[in-house]
């Protein structure tokens, strides 16, 4: 009890006066986590979360360096955890303190034995919650730009989708994540870029393309994704298509049959769509008199519980390809 009523007035002594800034340390485990949980050590946290809510970067260093180690150094990275996980917006002056702190070398350093190998971590890392803080106030940024320039039409898609891999993938992430919350003119603005040029030398990745379909709901932009080579996404896109099942996924979904190396994932879709609508009908029936597509049709109509009008359309519709039909129901 007396030793515990020692540690609180020496900590309040710590908090008030300063005391030389000394060299990497070394700091045992449990008194690091003595350290995070005391309740003084978080209140001179809550005085310092003030000075970020005022956006007073002077006042914050100043409250700072008044700390003494290592209560500065555990203030810095509550701070700095507080921030993270209350995911505050940083304004541009606590973006510059947040920078600064990354900078900064931590004082302890915690020693961590493994088998066969030991090396120091430092026990309060606020350095590393400040790359993260800056990184995620870069995206942040990224984004208010892109929305922003989309909003007021100046967008180049084509230009904005340029540069280096890595600088390509970031942007193609931010555009399919924040472009359904952009509104119709600015998604319809990006989609005329593409469908109203004489012709298409350029397009975006499938990914994109997929993304771009989804939100805008343009058949044009639809067209140009069938045109392109099938990939992971574009097939991904048909089975969504094929559960929406609505008039205009289910044309989408025939649109893309054109496509060699879609036209029998689109097809497969499609006699899954319930309830099967006369448009169907009529495209798989036309289909199905092309001789190549006839049996494969039959079979996928079959699985899906259509063999008795595969029968009826053997035996009454000239069109089909009645052989092919039958084989299958024969089998």
């Amino acid at each position: 009890m007396q030793q515990g009523m020692l540690s609180s007035v020496l900590l309040s002594a710590t908090l008030l006066m300063g005391v030389p800034a000394v060299t990497a340390t070394e700091m045992p485990p449990q008194r690091v986590e003595q350290w995070l949980q005391e309740p003084q050590v978080h209140d001179k946290v809550a005085e310092l979360l003030q000075f970020v809510v005022e956006d007073d970067i002077d006042g914050l260093n100043f409250a700072l360096q008044r700390l003494s180690l290592p209560v500065q150094e555990v203030s810095r990275y509550l701070l700095l955890k507080k921030l993270e996980d209350q995911n505050l917006i940083l304004t541009p002056k606590m973006a510059l303190f947040v920078e600064q702190q990354k900078s900064m070398v931590p004082t302890y350093q915690v020693l961590e034995r493994g088998d066969g190998y030991e090396f120091s971590v430092p026990a309060f890392n606020y350095p590393a919650i400040a790359h993260r803080l800056l990184k995620q106030w870069q995206q942040d940024q990224s984004t208010l730009a892109f929305v922003l320039e989309a909003e007021r039409g100046e967008l180049i898609l084509k230009e904005w989708l340029s540069g280096s891999e890595y600088q390509v993938q970031a942007r193609e992430a931010l555009l399919i994540r924040e472009l359904d919350s952009l509104s119709p003119e600015a998604v319809k603005m990006m989609s005329d870029q593409l469908t109203q040029e004489a012709v298409t030398s350029w397009l975006p990745s499938s990914e994109v393309m997929v993304r771009l379909s989804q939100v805008s709901e343009s058949a044009e932009v639809y067209k140009l994704l069938w045109l392109m080579k099938s990939d992971y996404h574009s097939e991904n896109e048909l089975v969504r298509l094929a559960t929406v099942g609505d008039e205009f996924a289910v044309t989408q979904i025939m649109q893309a049959s054109s496509n060699p190396s879609l036209k029998e994932l689109a097809i497969s879709e499609l006699t899954k769509v319930r309830p099967m609508s006369s448009q169907v009908r009529e495209f798989l029936i036309a289909k199905m008199a092309i001789s190549e597509d006839a049996r494969f049709i039959a079979g996928e109509l079959a699985r899906q519980g259509y063999s008795s009008w595969l029968e009826e359309l053997a035996s009454s519709n000239q069109k089909v390809n009645s052989r092919a039909i039958l084989s299958v129901l024969s089998q």
